[in-house]
């Protein structure tokens, strides 16, 4: 369960917003018949639903290994991909250090997919894996340990209240970088195709992904803003619960306010600053995260700004590039 904790501290660093336009979310239980007894027959999230909306961030990581934030602009990227048609949503996520670039040549990072159709919801995650929990385990790496991969895996289905989920593990002959991220997804899904699920209920009322609920809260937040700043204040406190890996969550609004023009900054329509937070209903362990993002406007619901910190001692950033590519492009 650790490195699931680890995958979903990564996610949160860099979610995405609102449901695009043709696209609806399908929360709560679903379906009327139960999942497939084959871990690779359910909903097909290949990339065939259109591209809505794409968007690249850079980031820059900060450490802090006594007193005082140290650190660089440009250790990796983020990249939010928005895909729908009707009755059908997908979100992907790509967020980690770029090993090029990052001191030390620190090479971690995690890809989330959640497709959620009639048929029932898929979430994959990758992620690379590691038991560094210090600054310390970080440093103290050697060059020999840098030459081999290590990868984790995770297929669950949701469908008529039940999960199915599977886990697997990769080791490669190098450790391959964000830059590779197709070459890993595909190794994994072969592994994870004949893996043994293992399967949970899943309550009325949870939603099927942790992107997914980030998507519902995001859309409270831009209808609340159009009413009014008090209907804004009002949703602080709102919680979803979702599932991940079998495991519940709670994703928690703890606090939503107006951001101000300030001068030298791009206009972007009616912008919000929003405190979330997520809870494991196992351990109690909790991760916090920051979001800005237009509440209207070409860029509605699209995070500007993005912060982290899934250490006392490591701190993300990550922040919009300007402009996106065309939908049909990756």
């Amino acid at each position: 369960m650790k490195a699931h904790r680890v995958l979903l501290a990564s996610a949160a660093a860099a979610v995405l917003a609102v449901a695009p336009p043709g696209a609806t979310p399908l929360p709560g239980r679903q379906l009327d018949a139960p999942p497939s007894s084959r871990q690779s027959d359910p909903a097909r999230p290949n990339g065939d639903l259109p591209v809505l909306r794409q968007h690249r961030y850079t980031m820059a990581g900060r450490i802090r290994p006594l007193l005082f934030w140290m650190g660089r602009d440009d250790v990796g990227m983020g990249e939010i991909v928005w895909r729908g048609a009707e009755g059908a949503v997908a979100y992907e996520l790509l967020i980690g250090t770029d090993a090029a670039k990052a001191p030390r040549a620190i090479n971690r990072w995690g890809y989330l997919l959640e497709d959620s159709r009639p048929s029932g919801t898929r979430v994959l995650g990758v992620m690379t894996t590691s038991d560094e929990a210090t600054l310390r385990d970080v440093t103290a790496r050697t060059g020999d340990q840098q030459r081999v991969g290590r990868f984790k895996g995770i297929d669950a289905r949701i469908a008529a209240g039940v999960i199915r989920s599977a886990t697997e593990t990769i080791e490669t002959e190098r450790d391959f970088s964000i830059r590779d991220k197709e070459e890993i997804v595909a190794r994994i899904e072969r592994k994870l195709k004949d893996a043994t699920p293992r399967e949970s209920a899943v309550p009325d009322g949870v939603r099927p992904g942790f992107l997914m609920a980030v998507a519902e809260l995001v859309n409270d937040t831009m209808a609340a803003r159009g009413s009014g700043a008090e209907s804004l204040r009002r949703l602080k406190g709102r919680t979803i619960r979702f599932v991940y890996s079998r495991t519940l969550y709670d994703l928690k609004l703890n606090g939503i306010q107006p951001v101000a023009p300030s001068a030298g900054r791009p206009s972007r329509g009616a912008p919000v600053h929003a405190d979330f937070e997520t809870t494991n209903h196992t351990t109690g362990n909790h991760n916090t995260f920051e979001l800005e993002y237009a509440t209207d406007g070409p860029l509605a619901g699209v995070p500007t700004l993005i912060r982290h910190q899934p250490r006392w001692w490591l701190k993300a950033v990550l922040t919009l590039e300007e402009g996106s590519a065309p939908p049909g492009r990756r």
